[in-house]
């Protein structure tokens, strides 16, 4: 036995000899070829875009990197435009502390009469990179607890969200305290899934009011998190439901009359302290390393868009579908669970859209969240006025989120569910395509998808479709086609009913007019009746009769003055049982390439050859920027179409025919 000691003895003087003289041998040559590194902690910083506060999101951030690197060198800053999914959860993995600012998307809402895990309680960030600063795709806790892994013990501080520490959003109520708690209870839950063993949200203060003391501090987490400058000195606490074993806290800005202001909050595993986060640690110790993500692409798969079409009229706060037919490369499939979102940008609305109503409390809790032993909920609250700093949460713009849904694909068509905007009007209808994970493909794959302006029709409404250009002589009448389709909901006019028995229940038939006039005098021209009765998606052609105007002075000797430039407009006038409301507007159609200008006629009279000869029948240029009936693919009629009745000019002392002296009656000046 003595033996065997003393041999284990000789060995270990022998490796301590070894290491010494390795160790002294090693100061030649660089230290860093022996001594260990310690794991460093990774600290990611993320900034979502969040509109006009994105730049004061992104100086913060950058202060919060500096103390960062004061205790690490593996910090990764990653910021709008280029937030992108891809990009952060590659930089997530791993992480120690991550900080992030920008809109939070929380449940219970007013958007949603549930939770949306796929969406609610995560990240809003770039849907592809240089996007701008403010569109924005939510991914929520699945996709955070899922395909992210923390490192042991890691801590999330979360600033300036809406709903992460209880709040709801600027001009929103904030609810009951329930509410409030479940909302932090549920915005924790995805992180702590992901490996985190705290959650801190804070509406208004900087990131860099923890971060010094959680990398580098002695006191417990929760001791920092009570004790820091923003503290209220209200906090309370309670089970966490979402997260077994963990703790939630809360610390409204003020308890009487009751709870409000509910701007703070932590959800964490007792007994963390800062040791435990930098124990847990899995950095490099160098800092990042490598490229950046790479976005999903469809170019090699050789897709081709064809044209889109919609299974129903547009109209206004309906819902239909989006077909859009492709076609791939051979050999080539599109990926499993290929969605999209669809986004619609006003361009011209025929009337401004309702303020959206002012969401009420949210819906009562369907679990209620267990108190510790003694606590008595408050009663429901009234909300307060925001807080100094209220700049720095920013309400959701819904026009501005990226939202993608599944997409059914058969017989080469893909197929969209969409719902209509409210306000009637034209509108730039933007499609995304993304992956199963709902990441955007990149910019040249949305570069293969057609851009769309769309007719969002009202539930009374009409489109007028004419000639595009058109020669006619000053003075000369005659038939304008016109197309006029009823686009809305409900039919112009109503049929005739006859009553056979002689009595009172018959009545006649009531229709639209079309009505054309002058501009810019708005001198009334001539209408013409359509037909009765005509029903939602119906066209019919007719004709309006058009007199050319005179220019002033023609009657006199002399060339006489150049008149001004006349338009041409035409409209849509009802009875008061039917009465379309776009009787100025311009006609569109329902789905085209580019926005159609308002229907204008110009009439510019030539030179004559002499004073009152035969030439002094003067030409008009007429043209019409509105969309022809091509766009319908319909022929839109002769441009130049013959006038009614020359008047007779062979000689200044011959009597003007009666069509001539009416003529010169409606001279226009």
């Amino acid at each position: 036995m003595r033996h065997a000691a003393t041999g284990r003895t000789r060995v270990a003087l022998i490796a301590g000899v070894l290491a010494i003289g390795w160790s002294a041998g090693a100061g030649s040559f660089g230290a860093r070829a022996v001594v260990a590194v310690s794991p460093a902690p990774r600290v990611v910083i993320v900034v979502g875009p969040s509109g006009a506060a994105t730049d004061g999101y992104r100086a913060q951030a950058r202060d919060a990197a500096a103390v960062a690197r004061r205790f690490t060198s593996d910090v990764t800053e990653v910021y709008s435009p280029n937030a992108t999914w891809p990009a952060v959860r590659a930089a997530l993995q791993g992480a120690s502390v991550v900080i992030y600012m920008g809109h939070g998307n929380g449940w219970p809402s007013p958007y949603r009469d549930a939770l949306s895990p796929a969406s609610q309680d995560g990240f809003g960030l770039n849907p592809r990179a240089g996007a701008g600063d403010t569109d924005h795709q939510y991914f929520g806790e699945a996709a955070i607890g899922s395909q992210i892994r923390l490192a042991s013990n890691a801590v999330v501080l979360l600033h300036h969200l809406c709903y992460a520490s209880g709040l709801a959003e600027p001009g929103v109520p904030e609810g009951t305290v329930d509410v409030a708690r479940q909302r932090v209870d549920d915005f924790a839950a995805g992180f702590i899934r992901a490996g985190a063993s705290a959650v801190i949200a804070d509406a208004y203060a900087s990131p860099t009011i923890y971060l010094a003391s959680v990398l580098g501090g002695g006191r417990s987490i929760d001791s920092i998190w009570r004790h820091a400058p923003d503290a209220n000195g209200h906090a309370f606490a309670f089970e966490s439901v979402r997260s077994p074993g963990f703790v939630a806290q809360m610390d409204p800005d003020s308890v009487a009359p009751a709870a409000a202001g509910f701007t703070r909050s932590i959800v964490l595993r007792a007994g963390l302290t800062p040791a435990d986060v930098r124990a847990g640690a899995q950095g490099r110790g160098t800092g990042p390393v490598g490229g950046g993500p790479v976005a999903p692409s469809l170019v090699s798969s050789g897709i081709r868009f064809g044209s889109p079409s919609f299974e129903t009229r547009t109209a206004a706060g309906t819902t239909t579908r989006f077909d859009l037919p492709f076609q791939l490369g051979v050999g080539n499939a599109l990926p499993v669970g290929i969605e999209a979102s669809v986004r619609w940008k006003p361009i011209a609305l025929v009337t401004p859209p309702a303020p959206p109503p002012t969401p009420g409390a949210s819906p009562p809790l369907d679990v209620p969240v267990p108190g510790l032993p003694g606590e008595v909920a408050p009663p429901p609250i009234a909300p307060l006025p925001p807080p100094d700093g209220t700049g720095l949460v920013v309400a959701e713009q819904p026009a501005d989120v990226v939202a993608p849904v599944g997409m059914s694909v058969r017989d080469g068509r893909l197929t969209v569910p969409i719902a209509m905007p409210v306000a009637p009007g034209q509108y730039e209808l933007a499609i995304t395509l993304h992956d199963a994970d709902g990441v955007a493909f990149d910019a040249a794959s949305q570069a293969l998808l057609p851009s769309l302006v769309v007719r969002v029709a009202a539930d009374v409404d009409g489109t007028i479709v004419a000639a595009p250009v058109m020669t006619l002589t000053a003075g000369s009448g005659v038939d304008l086609p016109v197309r006029v389709t009823n686009p809305g909901d409900r039919t112009w006019g109503a049929a005739a009913v006859l009553d056979v028995t002689g009595g009172t229940a018959g009545r006649s038939a009531t229709q639209a007019t079309l009505v054309g006039w002058w501009l810019p005098s708005g001198e009334a021209l001539a209408s013409t009746a359509l037909p009765p009765a005509l029903e939602p998606g119906a066209s019919t052609d007719t004709a309006i009769a058009l007199l050319v105007p005179r220019p002033p002075g023609h009657s006199h000797p002399g060339p006489g003055p150049r008149h001004p430039r006349r338009r041409v407009a035409h409209g849509l006038r009802h009875r008061p049982d039917a009465r379309p409301d776009h009787g100025r507007r311009a006609p569109v159609t329902s789905a085209t390439k580019s926005p159609p200008r308002a229907p204008r006629f110009a009439a510019s009279p030539g030179r004559p050859t002499r004073p009152c000869s035969p030439a002094m029948s003067r030409r008009a240029r007429m043209e019409s920027g509105a969309r022809t009936a091509g766009a319908l693919g319909q022929d839109p009629g002769p441009a130049h179409l013959p006038h009614r009745e020359a008047p007779d000019r062979t000689s200044r002392g011959r009597r003007r025919s009666s069509q001539s002296r009416r003529d010169t009656s409606r001279r226009m000046v």
